[in-house]
């Protein structure tokens, strides 16, 4: 029988993903190669939106790393780092980025705070970061995949675009948390519905395997100061990868 880690220990494993990005080395730390910049699928409805220079919503709703914990601050975190981004990209329109994370929800959880947490905000686009939380409970993947496929259905049957970034990378996570079975899971059924999914995993692998990542020897008052470049960078990643799909 295969023994899954208590949250406890895998929230402290997952924490140390943010520990690991060394000193801010200016753009150059938020480089990746540019086959994971491609973007095939479109985001309609935000196209539609950005074009008539309309206010834009969107809704950005996750888990721990959504919320922006290991930096100290919401303004800190990724979602509030896209918002400031897209702004540059679209100067013309009013956007607004709204953060519903909450620590430690499956993905079945997060779909049932669809009709509270994301439809009231009047969304013209959804980012949806998941996963993290069914691989460290050990949910069944099977049972991950229909959620997806239920909070994909409920989204889109609204006229609402998506998308969705995958889970972190970190090689010492990678040592006790399985989720290679589950990134497999969320591309699946994100191909099956021509649904792009932000590659978060494979760049803060190829972060790490580059050497922009120290996993030891990491003061801890610097922990919140390194969290907040990794959010940085996702935030203006994302929003990169937004403005291709509108194109």
């Amino acid at each position: 029988m295969t023994r899954r880690p208590s949250f406890g220990v895998a929230a402290l494993v997952v924490a140390a993903i943010f520990l690991e990005l060394l000193p801010a080395r200016g753009e150059q730390a938020c480089e990746v190669p540019a086959e994971m910049m491609q973007v095939s699928v479109k985001l309609p409805h935000l196209a539609a939106r950005l074009h008539a220079r309309e206010p834009v919503n969107i809704v950005v709703i996750g888990g721990a790393s959504t919320t922006g914990t290991a930096a100290g601050s919401p303004d800190l975190a990724y979602p509030h780092r896209l918002q400031l981004a897209l702004a540059k990209f679209f100067p013309d329109v009013p956007i607004t980025v709204v953060n519903k994370g909450v620590p430690r929800q499956s993905t079945r959880q997060m779909v049932g705070r669809f009709a509270t947490d994301v439809i009231p905000e009047d969304p013209i686009l959804v980012v949806w970061e998941t996963g993290i939380s069914d691989a460290v409970r050990g949910i069944e993947v099977e049972d991950f995949a229909s959620g997806l496929q239920a909070g994909i259905d409920e989204i889109k049957n609204r006229s609402i675009d998506i998308l969705l970034v995958d889970m972190q990378f970190s090689r010492s996570t990678a040592t006790v948390i399985d989720f290679e079975r589950y990134l497999t899971a969320l591309h699946r059924v994100a191909n099956l519905n021509e649904v792009y999914v932000f590659p978060r995993y494979e760049m803060m692998r190829y972060w790490s395997e580059q050497n922009m990542f120290n996993f030891d020897e990491v003061a801890a008052e610097e922990r919140a100061r390194l969290a907040a470049r990794v959010y940085d960078c996702l935030g203006h990643k994302l929003a990169q990868a937004i403005r291709l799909a509108v194109r």
